[in-house]
């Protein structure tokens, strides 16, 4: 699975492993840099590693993945926001987000659990997938106490142990099952958060906002008019303007622009499109349009960029 191929558009199968690594049919993957009473190993050097933590390019991620972070720091940009994982943190990127790794110290530690689509736990519990969504709306850093952080750890290792067992007839059921754990765990802390976000006065803007980004996450490959967006919400495009504009200090086509050129940056360093293949899937009128688009974002045409 370690290869050394630019990772901007990222499947599970490429991610940059070490041969401590637990691999479940290519859909499940479980890996770490200090479990097992091993040294601990120094990411910021690791050359398996380099091209993926020093990439100056956004990918696309197409699976699930947690991190969870024990000891260090690790700096990384997810969907335009910027996270610091610190000790006792996990960070939870789902399918389709764009991220880049910023910065990696050299004692930090991390587990990761990461999952293809097909395999993620499906949302059983009505209330725990309103709270999963309304967190992840608002952010992707979610900080754990050390009990918490324990049993997430306890989580992970019956996960490994349960990979490397053989002869095993429900395997794939069993790690559904020790996932499902887990995202209640997750969930839990979630809840506290999203109860404190919910008791905040002028709940209403930033509800209008988080809907605004939900659906932007949704739709932005295919709709990059502000009126769609407001339409959708039963709102005039003045006031979803204004309520963003308030909320973020930034305007909604400022959002939908930044969604749209993040996007297209992946797609044209994923080495996988055309810049005419690339303006197709962003449902631009034809390749000149898309042009004109990202340079004006950019400063660059998507053919210099994908050069550089």
């Amino acid at each position: 699975m370690a290869t050394g191929s630019p990772f901007h558009a990222l499947s599970l199968a490429k991610i940059p492993l070490d041969e401590h690594a637990c691999i479940f049919q290519d859909e499940l993957v479980v890996a770490d840099n200090f479990e097992e009473g091993r040294q601990h190993h120094d990411l910021s050097v690791d050359p398996i590693m380099t091209s993926f933590l020093t990439s100056p390019y956004p990918y696309k991620v197409q699976f699930a993945i947690m991190h969870l972070c024990v000891a260090g720091s690790m700096r990384v940009r997810l969907n335009l926001t910027e996270y610091e994982m610190r000790r006792n943190s996990a960070l939870i990127v789902m399918p389709g987000s764009i991220g880049q790794c910023m910065e990696v110290s050299a004692d930090c530690q991390l587990l990761m659990i990461a999952c293809a689509n097909d395999f993620i736990v499906p949302e059983m519990q009505t209330e725990a997938a309103l709270i999963v969504r309304k967190f992840l709306a608002n952010r992707a850093l979610l900080p754990l106490k050390e009990e918490q952080v324990e049993e997430v750890r306890s989580v992970y290792h019956l996960l490994r142990q349960k990979i490397r067992q053989v002869d095993v007839r429900f395997k794939r059921e069993m790690l559904q099952g020790y996932l499902q754990i887990l995202y209640y765990l997750l969930c839990q802390e979630m809840g506290a958060y999203v109860d404190r976000l919910d008791a905040q006065p002028g709940t209403r803007k930033k509800q209008i906002f988080d809907r605004f980004l939900q659906l932007l996450r949704q739709h932005y490959t295919a709709e990059r008019s502000i009126a769609f967006y407001a339409n959708e919400m039963c709102l005039t495009p003045k006031y979803l303007s204004q309520v963003v504009y308030g909320v973020s200090g930034r305007y909604a086509g400022q959002w939908i622009r930044d969604y749209v050129v993040l996007e297209a940056k992946a797609l044209l360093k994923s080495g996988e499109y055309t810049v005419q293949q690339v303006s197709d899937r962003l449902n631009f009128a034809n390749q000149s349009f898309f042009g004109s688009y990202f340079k004006k974002a950019v400063g660059c045409s998507p053919s210099a960029y994908q050069r550089l």
